[in-house]
């Protein structure tokens, strides 16, 4: 009697079973087989790409490739002609009203003095100060946290922290004006691009002495801003309830300092304060009480 149980090992009769080991072609095929259906699990499972309240702005869950090649667009206001005479033209024209009379179209804290275009000057188009011409084509984009924002978040968190209103919906027809209004200066620029001019000036000088930048606010900068710094109807406030807040991105060194350096001017003359003035009015001006 054989030690095994189970199949027959007789080498005939119909009952006859013989045991022999996969061959390599059959080892490929199931571990083929076996690939492919866990890739179509593995897609199943893939989250699809979900669309932004207000129908602009799709998100993707994985970040695009970075493009080898430096993508710098240059720096080119669109002419008010190729404003559309439509819906979309109208939405873009109330973008650049809100942008101006910032006040009168939104819940805004009453005690803040500031709208859209102190910081971003000439309604956003003028290079090197906060520009928006281009800004459109850098969302959605990875926050510091590895998340996703879009522009109508981006829009909110300056509106937020700079001047203390209430958020708004993607699809509110207030925020679509001011997208609109962006997208607009953004003609012509690739997304993911960048444009010259963007952004602001640079200072070398890293420390200030707050005590010279007293001296140099009351000779050169108190007469448009305010002794106190509140404000004035030649320029906006910079410190106190009127100003922007402590989480602005204003109310970091670089950023203000290279804003002081380009466009605090007097009877337009660039660069009326030497990058020395410019860092000892910086730590001054950081240094008085604000919102949070």
């Amino acid at each position: 009697m054989s030690a095994y149980r189970g199949a027959k090992t007789t080498p005939r009769g119909p009952t006859s079973t013989v045991h022999r080991p996969p061959s390599a072609v059959h080892r490929r095929l199931s571990l083929t087989l076996a690939l492919l259906l866990l890739s179509a699990c593995r897609a199943e499972r893939a989250e699809p790409p979900r669309r932004v309240l207000g129908g602009m702005v799709t998100l993707v869950p994985a970040a695009p490739a970075p493009r080898p090649e430096v993508d710098t667009a240059v720096f080119v206001v669109p002419a008010d002609s190729l404003i559309p005479n439509d819906a979309l033209g109208r939405a873009i024209r109330r973008g650049r009203a809100i942008a101006v009379a910032t006040r009168d179209s939104l819940r805004m804290d009453r005690s803040s003095a500031l709208r859209c275009v102190s910081c971003h000057l000439d309604v956003g188009t003028k290079r090197g100060a906060l520009p928006w011409v281009g800004a459109y084509a850098k969302y959605p984009r990875l926050d510091a946290r590895g998340g996703v924002l879009t522009v109508h978040e981006r829009i909110n968190v300056c509106l937020r922290r700079n001047l203390r209103t209430t958020a708004m919906r993607p699809d509110d027809p207030r925020m679509e004006a001011l997208v609109a209004y962006i997208a607009f200066l953004s003609r012509g620029v690739r997304l993911g691009g960048s444009v010259e001019g963007q952004g602001d000036d640079t200072v070398t000088v890293a420390v200030g002495n707050a005590t010279e930048g007293a001296t140099v606010w009351r000779a050169k900068c108190a007469e448009c801003h305010g002794a106190s710094g509140q404000g004035t109807p030649k320029g906006g406030a910079v410190w106190g309830r009127k100003s922007f807040t402590i989480a602005s991105e204003m109310a970091n060194w670089q950023t203000f300092a290279g804003f002081l350096r380009g466009h605090m001017t007097d009877a337009n003359r660039r660069n009326l304060l030497s990058e020395r003035e410019v860092a000892d009015v910086t730590s001054y001006v950081l240094r008085q009480g604000r919102a949070r």
